[in-house]
């Protein structure tokens, strides 16, 4: 009891202002979403409204909340999806211990370093109809141009971008757990006849599931919270066709007005991005103690 005592006396100068950082905000989100607050009126005019702003959402009165959520979950496992398949590929290969591998490394994590926002925005100059050199690429290879901001391809691209931008972190968690694994177990499966790919996927994968598994679940939340390349790149657009949870709560808090509303629907937001963090907490320590 006494080491316990002295543990939390070492952390709560730190664990007790990120506490408050984080749950008063929330708090205050949430009685937010209990209110008829709007843009353009004081404070001091809002109405408490109890549950009636979640009963909009979920009556569908909303007509793009639902759409909102749907988005997110498919942009949500597509990109997850892809992401984790890449970022293992890539981790296999640096695994391999290549001559450049400090450059190597260095290109990938570079997606990383570039700022949501302005990667949302380069990506539009690339992708642009006129003037993009994804264009030019398509314009050579194939002899037309493809409208990939449009309705048909947006979604793709908003995809491809979130791919791009977060891939490098699975290769590292990855790679991580790669050279976390026993070489022993490896060259013993190679001495009774086991081909590569055999020792991959009936050795190496199973070792590295709670790697796998832990990357996944924070390649989702950061999915599922993704707004400032969004943003940048459609704007939630053409029409509503990219407009996923966390933009549908822009839009209804800064062009319709509705915080009240909004709030309610950052709620939502929350406890899904909630959830997922409990997963990945209890899959990690599993997977710690196995």
């Amino acid at each position: 009891m006494v080491g316990k005592s002295k543990i939390w006396f070492w952390i709560a100068p730190t664990a007790l202002p990120l506490m408050l950082l984080s749950s008063v905000p929330v708090a205050l989100l949430g009685y937010i979403s209990l209110t008829s607050f709007e843009i353009g009126y004081d404070w001091a005019d809002h109405d408490f409204v109890g549950l009636a702003n979640y009963r909009r959402l979920f009556s569908g009165r909303e007509v793009e909340f639902w759409p909102s959520i749907r988005l997110s979950l498919i942009v949500t496992l597509v990109s997850v999806v892809l992401k984790t398949g890449l970022g293992l590929g890539v981790a296999v290969l640096l695994n391999k211990k290549l001559r450049f591998e400090y450059i190597a490394t260095t290109l990938i994590i570079m997606p990383m370093a570039v700022n949501p926002a302005i990667a949302g925005l380069m990506w539009k100059l690339m992708l642009s109809f006129d003037f993009g050199i994804v264009n030019a690429a398509a314009q050579a290879l194939l002899g037309y141009k493809i409208v990939w901001l449009g309705q048909s391809w947006a979604l793709t691209s908003v995809v491809v971008v979130l791919v791009w931008m977060h891939f490098p972190l699975s290769a590292l968690m990855l790679l991580g757990g790669l050279r976390n694994i026993a070489p022993e177990p490896l060259e013993a499966a190679r001495l009774d006849g086991c081909s590569n790919r055999q020792v991959f996927w009936l050795i190496v994968v199973p070792q590295l599931w709670p790697v796998l598994i832990g990357s996944s679940l924070f390649q989702a939340i950061l999915a599922f919270q993704a707004f400032g390349p969004i943003y940048t790149l459609t704007d939630g657009g053409p029409g509503s066709s990219t407009t996923i949870l966390p933009l549908f709560v822009y839009k209804t808090a800064f062009t319709i007005g509705s915080v009240g509303l909004a709030g309610a629907a950052a709620i939502v937001l929350v406890a899904i991005t909630t959830a997922l963090s409990v997963a990945m907490m209890v899959i990690g320590r599993r997977g710690h103690q196995g």
